[in-house]
């Protein structure tokens, strides 16, 4: 496999940041699940939550899914401009939905070059040739599948993630941060003489070398993903190097009789109301949006397991009789982030 120099002057390292993404993490999940890594644990998952995408982002999946290597450019997060080390999935998207269509045009035409699809994806192709409107229907079908995915387990995941980047910073205090950035990934090593980190690319034609010119990088983990290191180099983006976590940590759900019932959101939004609490206590439980979790909340409450009751200007949810009984028949991970409730899909 070819690899990748990427020149590190003494500012570049200075400048050298993690940002943790929803939207790489959301990408690099729906990137064709059964067939990255983690055999038969991830695709179960994804065989599970697949059923929760909404009709209307089935396009999307397609268009992630288009190349089995890598995906289309106006898809991978946005770095410049981050102000702390953990990303808002919000955040992220207010920043696609603001970028040039023009951008948006280019970058499209690059991955198509680069891809060759014999017969791209017609929402693929409508990006391109549209204006902002089919950014903004973009970032809408991404919270969408964000919301129906990996949106249940983010807080799990995000906890997952700011371990990792606390090890990072550990060995970079103990080696420095040319070799701890080294010790990212089998597929990434610190040349010390040479100044440069060394990333194997798959599908690279030739081993090459190019200077982060000051710039800095910036480092994505990602919890899902083939098994291979992902740099995006582009002169009008921030660089970026994302990589999968390996061996990754133990975040997907075990088995559940209750998620087969009523699908996996609802089970675990019923499970965090326990003994009670508000749509805004159940949205920060649950580590997604209010609008999402008085999604929840309605379905619940339609199928008789909830009810909810007004106390002043709030609304608390309680369970009946009929959702208790469920729990109790389904106690797999009936308090949310419970030690056991979650596998690695790598295990």
């Amino acid at each position: 496999m070819s690899a990748l120099l990427l020149g590190c002057e003494a500012e570049d390292l200075m400048r050298l940041r993690v940002s943790i993404s929803p939207l790489r993490n959301l990408v690099d999940a729906l990137h064709d699940g059964p067939r990255a890594d983690g055999g038969v644990a991830r695709a179960r998952w994804w065989a599970e939550v697949r059923r929760n995408v909404p009709g209307r982002a089935l396009p999307l999946v397609e268009m992630i899914n288009a190349h089995p290597r890598f995906v289309p450019l106006p898809l991978v997060p946005l770095a410049a401009g981050e102000s702390g080390p953990v990303k808002e999935l919000a955040t992220e998207l207010d920043a696609l939905e603001a970028t040039d269509p023009e951008r948006v045009r280019a970058e499209v035409e690059l991955y198509l070059t680069r891809a060759r699809l014999p017969r791209p994806p017609g929402d693929l192709l409508r990006l391109r040739d549209g204006g902002r409107r089919e950014v903004r229907e973009l970032a809408q079908g991404l919270r969408a599948l964000f919301d129906a995915t990996v949106g249940e387990d983010w807080a799990a995941m995000r906890a997952a993630l700011r371990r990792h980047v606390a090890g990072l910073r550990q060995r970079a205090d103990l080696l420095g941060l040319g070799p701890a950035a080294g010790s990212l990934h089998g597929g990434v090593r610190w040349l010390g003489p040479e100044r440069a980190l060394q990333v194997r690319v798959a599908g690279l034609a030739a081993s090459s070398r190019v200077e982060l010119g000051g710039r800095g990088l910036v480092l994505m983990p990602s919890l899902f993903g083939l098994d291979q290191t992902l740099p995006v180099l582009d002169p009008t983006r921030q660089p970026t190097l994302s990589y999968p976590m390996r061996p990754a940590p133990a975040v997907l759900r075990e088995g559940d009789g209750l998620a087969g019932l009523i699908g996996a959101g609802r089970a675990r939004a019923l499970r965090a109301i326990g003994s009670g609490c508000t749509t805004g206590e159940l949205a920060t439980r649950l580590g997604v949006s209010a609008p999402t979790a008085s999604q929840h909340t309605a379905a619940l409450r339609n199928a008789d397991l909830i009810v909810s009751v007004r106390e002043g200007q709030r609304v608390r949810h309680l369970l009946t009789d009929l959702g208790d009984a469920l729990l109790s028949a389904n106690p797999v991970g009936r308090r949310p982030g419970a030690t056991g409730a979650f596998r690695s899909w790598a295990s």
